[in-house]
Formats: C-alpha cells, sequence, structure tokens
C-alpha cells in the first residue's frame, strides 16, 4: 500500500514537472491542476520576546475642578503660644468731656480767725461753708490752731469734734480730737489739728462747724481755750473719690 502511494506521488510530482517544460518552452500552460484545499493550521509557536517600551504619550489635560468637600470638625487647641513682644505705645488719646459731671478744679472753701481767743468749755467754736456739687464725692476738712484742756478738780477732759451739717461723721468715723490734763493748774496751749474726710455727704450747702464739749465715753470737760492769740483755720474741700 504505501509503495503504491509513494508511486502515485512521483507521478503527480511528474506530471507537474513536464507542465512546468512545456510552459518554459512554448509559453503556453501545458496543464492546470484544480486548486487544492488549505491545509490546517499549524501549532502555535513559541511566544515571541517583549517588545520595547513605547516612547511616553503627551500629557493628558487638566481635569475639571472637583465639588467642594464638607467642612471637616473642629479640630483640638493647639498649644499656648509664646508671649509676644511689647508693642509701640500708641498715641495719646483726645481727652474725654463730660460738662454735666466736671467739677472745678480744685472746689475748696479756706475759713480763718485771728486770735479767737474763745474760752467756751463747750458749744460750736468755729463755722465755715462749703457748696458741695456732686453726690458721690467725699468732703476732707481740717481745723489747725492751738488748744487747751486745764483741768479744774475732777474734770481733766475736753473734746473737740467736727460735724456736717448739725451731725458727726458716720462713714466711715467721727472726726474729733480729746485733750486730757490730769496736772492741776497746768495752763499749757499747744497747736493741734482736727482732720478727717467723710463719705456720704449730700449734695449743696455743707455748714462744717468745730464743737467742744465733754469727752467720751462721758467724762465731764475740763476747762477748754481755742485759738489763744493766734490765726485758727479750717479748709474744706471736696474730693473725688
Amino acid at each position: 500500500m504505501a509503495k503504491l502511494l509513494c508511486s502515485h506521488i512521483s507521478l503527480v510530482c511528474l506530471l507537474f514537472c513536464l507542465s512546468d517544460v512545456v510552459t518554459q518552452l512554448t509559453g503556453e500552460t501545458a496543464l492546470q491542476c484544480p486548486t487544492g484545499r488549505d491545509g490546517r493550521d499549524g501549532q502555535p509557536g513559541p511566544p515571541g520576546l517583549n517588545g520595547r517600551d513605547g516612547i511616553p504619550g503627551a500629557a493628558g489635560r487638566d481635569g475639571k475642578d472637583g465639588a467642594p468637600g464638607r467642612d471637616g470638625g473642629a479640630g483640638l487647641n493647639g498649644e499656648k503660644g509664646d508671649t509676644g513682644d511689647t508693642g509701640l505705645q500708641g498715641a495719646a488719646g483726645i481727652p474725654g468731656t463730660c460738662p454735666p459731671c466736671q467739677l472745678p478744679k480744685r472746689n475748696i472753701t479756706h475759713c480763718t480767725w485771728d486770735a479767737s481767743n474763745d474760752d467756751r468749755d463747750s458749744g460750736v467754736i468755729h463755722q465755715c461753708s462749703l457748696i458741695k456739687q456732686r453726690g458721690q464725692t467725699a468732703i476732707l476738712v481740717r481745723w489747725t490752731g492751738n488748744l487747751r484742756s486745764k483741768t479744774t478738780g475732777s474734770k481733766t477732759c475736753s473734746r473737740w469734734w467736727i460735724t456736717f451739717n448739725g451731725v458727726e461723721c458716720v462713714d466711715p468715723a467721727r472726726i474729733d480730737v480729746q485733750i486730757y490734763n490730769g496736772m492741776s493748774g497746768h495752763n499749757f496751749l499747744a497747736p493741734s489739728i482736727v482732720e478727717g474726710i467723710c463719705y456720704n455727704i449730700e449734695e449743696g450747702t455743707v455748714n462744717v462747724q468745730l464743737h467742744v464739749g465733754d469727752c467720751r465715753p462721758g467724762n465731764e470737760h475740763g476747762d477748754a481755750y481755742t485759738g489763744w492769740n493766734s490765726v485758727s483755720r479750717m479748709i474744706i474741700e471736696e474730693i473725688e473719690l
């Protein structure tokens, strides 16, 4: 069978060769064989080597802006920073004005008595007045002169005090001095000051008086003397708190 198949193939090959010879000699095709069927696909070959990297492409266009994101939650407080340098001093401000409540530069009354030589043991010795401008202010009073308290029997003390419109100061306290003299017949006149500040006095005319009389807490007065042959004075001033 194999020999017969080989003989058949050889005969076919011979016919093709003779056909080619005739064609070459005569220029005509001596034999036209019908086209055979396509053969079966061969087996896939092995994979080829990887190709080289291509040239980088051009940069693409910027994309559109995205929609704004939601606000994030509040962060934790940071650590306290260092103290900054002291700033430059600012320019002086414009002076304020308050015409209805502005006091004069100083609201002062000054009264004097020359050689009053007052030997009363009780009663009002001197009076001086001030027109108080505002209710929220205080009054400073200062009386200066010489005083004496002479012992008479068991009466060894005298007191001098200040009143405002007939009333002693209670805020913060009374304004007074007391002189005790336990030596009988001793007649000593000494420079003295009765001074203090009083609050809560209403605006308007304020009569300030110096009194003399019994000592506290109930001792009867001695033989008093005020302003012997010298000037006594009372200074009253309205002051801001």
